[in-house]
């Protein structure tokens, strides 16, 4: 009776366990800030992510070019019921490169709820070719609480993501990030780290190649693997990517980006798409307006 009452409770114990882990799992994909150019190569840029696309994803990387631009966003996710709207400034033309951004997002798949994000970033590049940089973001998450140890949707606070990037040589670029650095209680941003290679053979050209390793949401970390390619055509990117991801709550999810616009010196507008391929079922459209007030 004893054995029974024990191989009982174990196994009580190691469900709680499984269902604790499964809640801390996001079953949809990241609902965090992005931009057109990050979502067509796959998701993430980290050594190649200058101008606006550096408060998102490695800070370090805005300080690689001399520019002033203004963003605007419009994320809608027909899968979800999900809009995002946003705008960014990012100055990189002085000692201390900085970029401000907030970005509003409305979910509702089930019930409703809205998410806000603010974030302010810094880079300083300390030699030519190395930069670190660092992004302070305040998060008001709305969804479902934590429950025991049990990590939920919701939070409001502060955290830090930290960067640095080197280049080596004029084609290769290499990006370290911490994300989420404070750990934050919630599912939706958790603490993470990731590196990046961005490959630049031709100046029309860039590959490349990221992942992100989620260290809280399960018993082990997780990965998020993506590359991706740009090539610009005139004034015309075209880009075209892949993501793996095995954070999400169901198992991998195979998803195939793309996306393409059109830059002149003064003006760009940019569309991407991402789309569920294998394990999953989203689709998501992205459109940035961006405004070049000055280049060097």
């Amino acid at each position: 009776m004893n054995a029974r009452r024990t191989l009982a409770l174990a196994s009580s114990l190691a469900t709680l366990l499984m269902s604790s882990q499964c809640f801390a799992q996001m079953a949809n994909a990241p609902e965090t800030p992005t931009t057109a150019r990050m979502m067509a190569l796959g998701g993430n840029a980290q050594a190649a992510a200058q101008s606006t696309s550096g408060v998102f994803s490695n800070p370090a990387a805005m300080s690689l070019g001399r520019v002033y631009h203004v963003d605007s966003t419009v994320l809608y996710d027909p899968t979800v019921s999900r809009w995002g709207f946003g705008g960014t400034v990012v100055d990189s033309t002085r000692t201390v490169s900085a970029a401000l951004s907030y970005n509003y997002s409305l979910l509702n798949e089930s019930d409703t709820r809205s998410n806000h994000d603010v974030r302010l970033g810094l880079s300083v590049l300390l030699t030519e070719g190395v930069a670190l940089g660092v992004t302070g973001r305040y998060l008001n998450y709305e969804g479902t609480a934590n429950t025991n140890t049990r990590l939920g949707s919701e939070y409001a606070g502060l955290t830090v993501d930290v960067g640095a990037v080197v280049r080596p040589v004029s084609f290769l670029t290499l990006a370290v990030t911490g994300y989420s650095l404070t750990n934050p209680d919630t599912a939706r941003t958790p603490i993470s780290v990731g590196g990046g290679i961005a490959i630049n053979p031709i100046e029309a050209l860039n590959i490349i190649v990221d992942n992100v390793w989620d260290l809280r949401s399960f018993g082990e970390p997780r990965m998020r693997l993506n590359g991706g390619v740009e090539v610009m055509i005139s004034h015309v990117p075209v880009r075209a990517g892949y993501l793996y991801d095995d954070t999400r709550l169901g198992g991998p999810v195979h998803t195939l980006t793309a996306g393409a616009g059109y830059v002149d010196t003064s003006f760009g507008i940019e569309a991407a798409l991402r789309q569920d391929l294998a394990g999953g079922s989203q689709t998501t459209m992205m459109l940035n307006v961006r405004y070049f007030y000055r280049s060097m």
